[in-house]
This record gives structure tokens, C-alpha cells and sequence, in this order.
């Protein structure tokens, strides 16, 4: 029985699994190599005393009370978002106060006060606790929130 063989361009291409194309074999040995190279080098550190020079050795580990994220940013002498943006909005307040006493028009005091309010919204999704957020302001009450703020 004779075959009808076609040309290897007119043959179609039948992808192979992805399983077929990776040898594990050599990928785990090369993991293994690594590994044992590692112990290797942790080994080498312990036998010469790398371990008895670190600080705190014998000390007791401490614990920061509170939030991770807090003690991170604390670390790091940063402070939270919702934090700077309260700082931002009392500053906003205050060149506010300071406008309406100087005698701006309404439509600036009003639209200073839209922003305000609008920063002040933003905040109190921020802040973690009910007791941290502060009441939006108005003509009437911004004086006496501004003691609040600082």
C-alpha cells in the first residue's frame, strides 16, 4: 500500500502541549541546586557565628501595640493620608476664616467652602474611626470648627 505523502510545508502544524515543551526535569534539579546552595550558605553563616552578632540577640521581641500600617508609617516618619488631608483642611479653613474677615464676596467664601466641604467628605471615608470625623462647614459655624481642627 503506497502513502501519499505531502511536502513538510504543506503539512499543518498541531501545537504540542506546553507539558511537552518544558523539561521538569532540568527544572527541578536546577531548583534543587539552588536549594542546596542556599543551606549551603546559611550553614556557612551559623558555623561562623553570623547568628551571635545579631542585634537584640537575647532581648525580647517588641510587639508595636496598635495597627501594622500605623507602626510602618511611623517607622518610615510618614504619617496617614486621611492625616495630611485634615492637616490640608484646617489650613483651608483658616485662609477661609481669614478671607471672610477681610471681606471676600460670597461666590469666593462659598466656593471655598464647597471645597472645603468636599475635602471634609473625602476625610471621613478616610478616617478609620466615627469619633475622627468632623462635621462639614458652613458661614456660620466655620469659627467655632476651627478650634476643633487644631
Amino acid at each position: 500500500m503506497k502513502r501519499n505523502r505531502r511536502p513538510p510545508e504543506e503539512r499543518p502544524l498541531i501545537p504540542l502541549p506546553a507539558e511537552t515543551l518544558i523539561d521538569t526535569e532540568v527544572m527541578l534539579s536546577g531548583e534543587r541546586r539552588m536549594q542546596h546552595w542556599l543551606d549551603e550558605a546559611y550553614a556557612s553563616f551559623v558555623e561562623n557565628g553570623g547568628l551571635k552578632d545579631l542585634p537584640g540577640l537575647g532581648k525580647p521581641l517588641v510587639v508595636p501595640p496598635g495597627d501594622v500600617f500605623s507602626s510602618l508609617l511611623k517607622n518610615a516618619k510618614l504619617t496617614h493620608p486621611w492625616i495630611m488631608l485634615r492637616q490640608d483642611i484646617r489650613s483651608s479653613i483658616e485662609k477661609a476664616v481669614e478671607r471672610m474677615d477681610r471681606g471676600a464676596p460670597d461666590e469666593e467664601v462659598n466656593r471655598l467652602l464647597e471645597e472645603i466641604n468636599r475635602r471634609i467628605a473625602d476625610m471621613n471615608v478616610q478616617a478609620p474611626s466615627l469619633t475622627l470625623h468632623r462635621r462639614k462647614v458652613n458661614k456660620e459655624n466655620i469659627r467655632s470648627d476651627l478650634a476643633r481642627w487644631t
